[in-house]
This record gives structure tokens, sequence and C-alpha cells, in this order.
């Protein structure tokens, strides 16, 4: 190549114009969100959900390795949890066949809520399973890293929520969902607006942002009742066993 030719293909180079410059980083960019797009709806919807069946069955294998004989007639309560410990697994078949996600202690976003090995919180000041009271629960509806309550509206009235402890499983019955604000918080009272008989009542309450997938303008408030409790020496409830196949390899 001539001196000549060299100039000119230097000059050629140096034409490229700000535009130019503009439109292949938006086409960057874009294929940039294209790619998280994709990858979100994957990361939450397999990996975090098959981290969190294998977590809680570890969970579940750890509690039936340690268990021990209840010290208390009827209902027992777990013992207060510590900031951010995971204490309970949610088993919940309406969200999925094998649906199984972790409860830690506090609805801290960066110690529990956000965390895929964890996920679901529980708000300090109510009661826990075993309780009479508000035993309420919170969880991302949408989100990129875990959507724990993703499918909180296909829950259906009777449909069964599952409480895993150490000392075996609550069993509750969904009744209603409701649409609040983010300051209506007397939805986390001892007795929320639920029907039914205070004092004596132990209800499950979940709640998550709504709409799905589009802010946090509200929040999506489910309402379960307490129905009974089964130790862990006399396995899963054969209701969720029904539902959830998987767990009968599982069982004792």
């Amino acid at each position: 190549m001539t001196e000549t030719e060299r100039a000119r293909t230097r000059r050629r180079r140096a034409r490229l114009s700000p535009l130019t410059v503009i439109g292949e980083l938006l086409l960057v960019a874009g294929l940039g969100v294209l790619g998280y797009i994709v990858w979100q709806p994957w990361h939450t919807g397999v990996t975090v959900t098959a981290q969190q069946q294998e977590l809680s069955a570890a969970d579940s294998a750890e509690w039936e390795a340690n268990a021990k004989p209840l010290q208390t007639e009827g209902v027992p309560v777990p013992e207060k949890p510590e900031a951010a410990e995971v204490f309970a697994v949610l088993h919940a078949p309406a969200f999925g066949t094998t649906y199984a996600n972790r409860i830690g202690e506090t609805t801290d976003w960066w110690t529990v809520l956000n965390l895929d090995e964890k996920g679901i919180g529980h708000y300090e000041t109510t009661q826990l399973p075993g309780e009479v009271g508000n035993f309420a629960l919170a969880g991302h509806r949408s989100g990129p890293l875990i959507n724990s309550f993703r499918e909180v509206m296909n829950l259906r009235v009777g449909d069964p929520l599952f409480i895993e402890t150490a000392d075996g499983w609550y069993t509750y019955r969904f009744r209603s969902i409701e649409y609040v604000l983010p300051n209506e918080t007397d939805v986390l009272n001892p007795f929320p607006r639920l029907e039914g008989e205070p004092g004596v009542d132990q209800i499950l309450t979940l709640t998550t942002c709504h709409p799905k997938w589009a802010g946090s303008d509200e929040r999506a408030i489910a309402y379960s009742v307490f129905e009974g409790f089964q130790a862990r020496a006399d396995g899963p409830p054969a209701e969720l066993l029904e539902l959830n196949p998987a767990l009968k390899g599982t069982a004792s």
C-alpha cells in the first residue's frame, strides 16, 4: 500500500460520525436490555425455584435428623428466631406443584427478601405459627432476583398452605385476598380485616406488591386460617404428599 493509499484509509476511518457512535451504543444497550429480559424470568423461575427446593429439602432433612419429642401438648410454637435466621418453609401447591420457599426472620430486603436462598420474611411484630393471632409474611411478586409470591393470584378459596418447621407442619386454608395501600398496616394486626374470632383464630397473612410486574402502588394481602398441625414424627400431611408427590421420596 502506497503512502497516498494509507492516508486515504486514515481519513476514511476518521470520518466516523457522532450519530454512528450513538447508534452503535444504542444497539449494544438494546442487546443488553433484551438479554436481561430473557435472563430475569429464567433466573427467578428456574434457577431460584430449583435452589429453593434443594435448600428446603436440606432443611427438612436436618430437622428430621435432629427431631426431638414435642415438649408441649397441643400445637407447638417455634422459639423466636434470630434476625435473618431461616426457621420455616412455605409449601404452597397453588404456586406450583413442587413449590417450597424458605422463610427468614424479618422483612429486611438485604438479609432476607432479596436473597435467593431466602426470599420470604416474617414480620417480627406479628405472631409465630401455633400462636393465636396473625403470622404475617412478606415476599416479592416481581423483581430481578427472587419472586416468592409471584403466583399469589393462583390461590382459590380452600386451597391449603403448609408451614414446615423443625416441629412439623402447620396447615392453613386460604380464605380471601384484598388490595390495600402501602400505608394500611392494620393488615399486620393480631386480628386483621377478616371474619372470625379475635383471640381464638390463627391467621396466616401473605403480603406482596400489586400489580404484578408494574410497580408497588398497592399491596395484595392474602389471608388463610389455621386448620391443624401434624408433628414431624408423623411425616408430612397426606394432602401435601398428594399435591406434591415429589415429597414422597423424602417422607419418613
